[in-house]
């Protein structure tokens, strides 16, 4: 009986790997995301993807794509899909908080940041998608098909994004499977 129980767990495995392929899919084919994706980067690959899950909460799935499927830092698109509903507040907070693990942020940077989310973030529900697209010298985000925020700010943006994509992230096996290093 023992030994049948790392088949068990290889199945187990199996089902949930071939499971999130199929939400990749459904994501990448969502009409809005696909319309994002087509204006940007109408050939594409996907460079990694992950499932971020905080004890026993599933919280969202990310995909970051390339025109070559190989991480670029100055060309990218990331793709958030929400398991979970999430208050703005929540969400205003954390990445509040991503940004003062990436530097020391004064009162008044601290008091911009918090205002600009405020205005950008909405709730999310179960199903909500997030894109993020970064090209040389902007990044673009949109929340269920529509623009909240166009900046040109490199550090902005480089800090933005790092939440997911830095080494030390909260959660580096994420990061290493989004940026495709997992294989």
């Amino acid at each position: 009986m023992l030994l049948n129980f790392p088949i068990f767990l290889l199945s187990i495995f199996n089902f949930v790997s071939f499971g999130f392929a199929q939400e990749t899919n459904k994501v990448l084919s969502d009409t809005n995301t696909k319309n994002l994706i087509a204006k940007v980067m109408p050939k594409y690959k996907v460079v990694g993807t992950a499932n971020y899950s905080y004890l026993f909460w599933d919280i969202y799935d990310a995909i970051l794509i390339t025109e070559t499927g190989q991480f670029n830092n100055e060309e990218f698109i990331l793709i958030l899909k929400y398991n979970k509903v999430i208050k703005k507040e929540r969400l205003v907070k954390e990445t509040i908080n991503e940004f003062e693990k990436q530097e020391n942020l004064t009162q008044k940077k601290l008091k911009r940041l918090k205002v600009l989310f405020n205005k950008t973030y909405k709730k999310t529900k179960v199903g909500s998608i997030f894109v993020g697209i970064k090209t040389k010298n902007s990044a673009e985000l949109f929340f269920e098909g529509k623009k909240i925020l166009t900046s040109k700010d490199i550090k902005f943006i480089n800090s933005f994004f790092n939440i997911w994509l830095r080494e030390d992230s909260q959660n580096p096996n994420f990061t290493k499977s989004l940026l495709g290093k997992n294989n």
